[in-house]
């Protein structure tokens, strides 16, 4: 793999702004799209069209996947808590906080993914500065919800958002039990498990109310905003994230968990007036020094395995990262975008 020092600034540069766009204005998209779509309409609309353009790529890359339907059975598993569950909950959780607060709360991800993988993976050692971390990482929650404004504390938007969050980090870790034999493609993956994300949201979204007409007119921002979401966030962004992976290695794509964050909280200030108290910054810097506490490991482990998708944010970037630095082989796992 070429190293950080060894790739020039252009061979990896356009690809990592371009992934930390399309992952942070996802909360833009997805707020703007609430006004005439339903959470759920969001989320299946963004994997159906996500899934429309991933199968394009394995067509034309005539790498079509060769999985048993026990392995199809895993991947669905996973799906459920990659991009089956989240991404229901994180529309819900916008339409009682700011899009602001979503994707600094949706930061605290690589906590929730250390977390199941010392609950789940017993082999797996939590050492004292990753316990340290996942402590400090608490406290910058309570910081970054204002936990002491009893009278304005968003409970039921912050759960949500933490649900979110909480599931991307059970679906990291069953992705490294239940996929470490799965040999394909990490598009052929990810198409595979959106797909079977769309199949999953189906009878939820036929039962949801219909859109308003206007919703699918050619000057609806919502449907716009919708369309970017499938488009750029659940499709060619994971595409060109792997491709960062690749010429740079896994501490350069990494560190797209921390620039997400900033390029939504610019957004949802700027285009949509989000207000952004004091504590919520200092919040979210606390959150981030856990994550760095709580990602330092003696060994690399793999949480979120290479192949599958995620959602807007990034869920479990940086133990993704680590596998595909670590390892060439095509094995299972998950990526960002909300």
């Amino acid at each position: 793999m070429t190293g950080v020092g060894d790739a020039p600034l252009r061979a990896w540069l356009p690809a990592f702004l371009i992934v930390s766009l399309a992952w942070g204005s996802s909360f833009l998209f997805i707020a703007i799209a609430l006004r005439e779509f339903t959470p759920v309409q969001v989320g299946f609309g963004r994997v159906a069209i996500g899934a429309v353009v991933l199968v394009g790529m394995v067509a034309w890359s005539r790498n079509w996947p060769k999985l048993t339907w026990r392995k199809v059975g895993s991947i669905a598993v996973v799906a459920v808590f990659m991009s089956g569950i989240p991404l229901v909950l994180i529309p819900m959780a916008e339409q009682q906080i700011t899009s602001t607060l979503a994707s600094l709360l949706n930061a605290s991800t690589p906590l929730w993914t250390a977390l199941f993988v010392a609950l789940l993976i017993p082999a797996e050692k939590v050492n004292r500065a990753q316990l340290m971390g996942l402590v400090v990482g608490a406290l910058g929650i309570a910081v970054l919800l204002g936990a002491w404004n009893v009278d304005s504390f968003p409970l039921l938007g912050a759960a949500l958002m933490l649900g979110a969050t909480a599931c991307y980090g059970i679906g990291g870790t069953l992705s490294r039990v239940l996929l470490s034999k799965v040999k394909e493609s990490n598009v052929a993956l990810a198409a595979t498990q959106i797909v079977l994300s769309a199949f999953m949201l189906a009878p939820f979204v036929l039962a949801s109310p219909r859109p308003a007409p206007t919703a699918f007119e050619l000057s609806s921002t919502a449907m716009w905003s919708l369309l970017a979401l499938g488009v750029l966030g659940t499709s060619f962004a994971y595409v060109l994230f792997w491709r960062v992976v690749k010429v740079a290695g896994a501490t350069t794509a990494a560190s797209v968990t921390y620039v997400v964050p900033v390029v939504a909280t610019f957004l949802g200030v700027v285009v949509l007036g989000d207000q952004l108290p004091w504590y919520e910054l200092a919040g979210a810097a606390i959150v981030f020094l856990g994550v760095a506490m709580a990602g330092r490991k003696k060994k690399p482990v793999i949480v979120a395995e290479e192949g599958l998708a995620a959602q807007p944010a990034i869920a479990g970037a940086s133990e993704v990262a680590e596998r595909a630095d670590r390892d060439h082989t095509h094995a299972p796992r998950s990526t960002p975008e909300s």
